[in-house]
């Protein structure tokens, strides 16, 4: 693992955005990196450094880049890896899409209170308690056990719950260069908001 030497002016820079008792060195430089590349639409040059853009106004940005935008239900997302996921104006710390999935039947849980309203709300293979064969795996915030699935199931159960509880999703994605890829090589954004798309 790489070893980086920071001032302590950026050391101290970097604990003002970490989560107390939650966030390590490396999750905090995450979470600053994936908010910059899912705000400035970073991407990749030569050796990997960020490419630059003149914005119009004289000043450095980094190019834009051009997003495939769909529905969540659009089962386009195979061959897909998951780049960034906004809950409720949060960012999650390098998601999956499983992770996101898992993640979002616990915050629906606590929130829609039931099991069986959750069930009837993601359509996610799920189980009361603990249950860990045939694929499943036990969320024990939740009190609950959830089958693992593809990436387009996982995206349409985490947009249902989204709706479900009323808060907004947005994940950005890459399909993998692959011939099977609805969009090989691009980036993709699926997002939905209470207040209007």
């Amino acid at each position: 693992m790489p070893t980086v030497t920071l001032s302590d002016a950026t050391y101290a820079k970097l604990q003002k955005a970490a989560k107390p008792f939650i966030d390590t060195e490396d999750s905090t430089c995450g979470r600053v990196l994936d908010f910059y590349f899912e705000y400035n639409g970073g991407t990749p040059g030569i050796n990997g450094a960020l490419s630059p853009n003149v914005n119009g106004s004289g000043g450095s940005a980094v190019a834009a880049v051009t997003a495939v935008t769909l529905d969540p239900e659009s089962r386009q997302l195979a061959h897909t890896k998951l780049i960034s996921a906004t809950v409720d104006g949060t960012a999650l710390h390098r998601p999956k899409w499983n992770s996101l999935m898992n993640d979002m039947h616990v915050m629906a849980r606590k929130r829609l209170g039931s099991y069986d309203v959750v069930r009837k709300a993601s359509h996610a293979n799920l189980r009361q308690g603990r249950y860990e064969e045939n694929g499943y795996k036990y969320l024990p915030e939740a009190d609950l056990s959830i089958q693992g699935v593809d990436a387009n199931l996982a995206c349409e159960h985490s947009f249902r719950l989204a709706k479900a509880m009323n808060i907004s999703l947005k994940v950005t994605f890459e399909w993998r260069d692959k011939e099977d890829a609805a969009h090989p090589g691009q980036t993709g954004i699926i997002e939905w908001n209470p207040n209007g798309r």
